[in-house]
């Protein structure tokens, strides 16, 4: 079954619901299953999209009914089955979520158009759109006792549109990027302040039912608890405190024959026990998060340098032998993959001994970091370059051929005569001697540099200052 004739059934289910009549709950016990079974044709994003579509249009045949058929069909009824419908597709979509996806689709293009394709960016979108249902659930709720008569009409409608035009906006301010110009880019402290004010206006008008919204306040509060700064949340309390005891004395004020002083102060005191302590539940999680970042940082410091210690030279910061090996296996794996050719080259600095001797360790030290920084200068960015014992460095040179190396190295052999160094020594002169070889294709690591070396030992027999290259 493919995902429009799922749709169209769905879509023509939807209308035998908004009928009405006692073929609704046999209708919904038939879109179920036919859901499950339908799924299993699809891709996770079209499973995605076909339950939002069930629940919208089942849903907006429960609003229709409720709404326009008020004296017939009651609302808690409705939403009842609306709850256990979302539930069941839940439940068969979490069944199906480790389908693949089409990346080049359609449906990706569109998921693309509505919620960007910056991955953090749609998972702002993603939770706003959480909210922005909740809130399009109380606008529903809002029109349906619009309906029946139970709050204000033209309060009703201004409380409505109120909350539209506010997610509309967000979703603008998010969807366009405007959002990335703010500290928190999830914008979560202005939504919580906005939805605040949209509980208080819906306790203003709810008349019987007030005393429920004091529950959505919590939720608003609960909502924010994971992103909130301590700060922030105690200022979101003390804001909804202020602005519900406003409303409250408001009320008693202006309509002191409906609304009695000691049943708006009973609202009030609940609401002073429980948001003072979502507030302050909300600054300890705030601090935990703030010392598990700050572990997290550390952990990273410490895994960096862990890994420097295991890849690096601690003397001169180049690679060390047992990274070197790996890098000789992977370039090893590049070049016979795709035809390419390398050049090793072991390199030993000339009578290193004498100058330990005659000018101290310190002296010695200072000459193997300056040796290996002027090599690393004057190599290439795709070359390696690492300490391999001692007074002994080895070079890899990629996508090099062997009259290329030596070139190089005599460039090296230059820079290395005309520099100093020594700061404390500037008189101090050293040479090295290298033998350089080419990799044939197919050919071990440990072969390569032992023919490397045999040509460094050339070298070093024929006179030093020199690089011998073996074929």
């Amino acid at each position: 079954m493919t995902m429009p004739q799922l749709m169209v059934a769905v879509s023509f289910a939807a209308w035998i619901y908004s009928l009405g009549g006692y073929l609704r709950d046999a209708i919904l016990l038939v879109v179920c299953p036919l859901l499950a079974w339908g799924f299993h044709f699809l891709r996770a994003r079209q499973i995605r999209l076909v339950s939002l579509y069930a629940l919208a249009s089942l849903g907006s045949a429960m609003v229709y009914l409720m709404l326009w058929r008020a004296g017939q069909y009651d609302m808690g009824g409705e939403l009842l089955r609306f709850m256990l419908l979302a539930l069941v597709i839940f439940l068969i979509w979490q069944s199906t979520q480790d389908r693949g996806d089409d990346e080049d689709s359609w449906l990706e293009r569109l998921l693309t158009l509505v919620l960007t394709g910056d991955p953090k960016q749609r998972l702002r979108l993603q939770r706003f759109l959480v909210a922005a249902t909740n809130f399009a659930i109380c606008t529903v709720v809002l029109l349906y006792a619009i309906r029946t008569g139970a709050v204000d009409r033209q309060a009703g409608a201004m409380l409505s549109a109120y909350m539209t035009t506010q997610s509309v906006l967000f979703y603008v301010v998010l969807r366009s990027g405007l959002n990335l110009r703010f500290p928190d880019p999830s914008l979560t402290f202005p939504q919580i302040i906005v939805a605040i004010t949209c509980v208080v206006g819906s306790y203003a008008i709810l008349r019987d039912s007030r005393g429920a919204s004091l529950m959505l306040l919590v939720m608003v509060l609960v909502f924010g608890m994971f992103n909130l700064t301590a700060r922030q949340a105690r200022f979101a309390s003390l804001f909804a405190l202020s602005l519900q005891g406003a409303a409250m004395w408001g009320l008693v004020h202006w309509q002191p024959g409906y609304f009695t002083p000691r049943q708006e102060l009973i609202h009030f005191l609940f609401a002073c026990t429980v948001l003072p302590t979502i507030s302050l539940l909300s600054g300890q999680l705030s601090d935990l998060r703030e010392r598990l970042r700050q572990r997290k940082d550390d952990l990273t410091l410490a895994l960096e340098r862990i890994q420097t210690l295991a890849t690096r030279d601690e003397l001169t910061g180049l690679y060390n032998r047992r990274h070197m090996m790996d890098v000789l296996v992977q370039q090893a794996k590049v070049a016979d993959g795709g035809g390419r050719v390398f050049c090793v080259v072991l390199i030993d600095i000339d009578l290193f001994k004498s100058v330990n001797d005659m000018h101290g360790h310190g002296v010695g030290d200072e000459v193997l970091r300056h040796f290996a920084q002027l090599v690393q200068n004057a190599i290439g960015s795709s070359d390696y370059f690492a300490r391999w014992g001692g007074e002994e460095f080895l070079l890899v040179l990629t996508d090099c051929r062997l009259a290329h190396a030596q070139a190089c190295l005599q460039r090296i052999h230059r820079v290395i005569n005309d520099a100093s160094l020594s700061k404390s020594m500037p008189t101090l002169k050293v040479t090295f001697s290298a033998g350089v070889t080419e990799r044939v294709c197919g050919e071990a690591s440990e072969a390569v540099i032992e023919r490397a070396d045999r040509g460094l030992y050339r070298a070093k027999q024929t006179g030093r200052d020199k690089t011998y290259a073996v074929a």
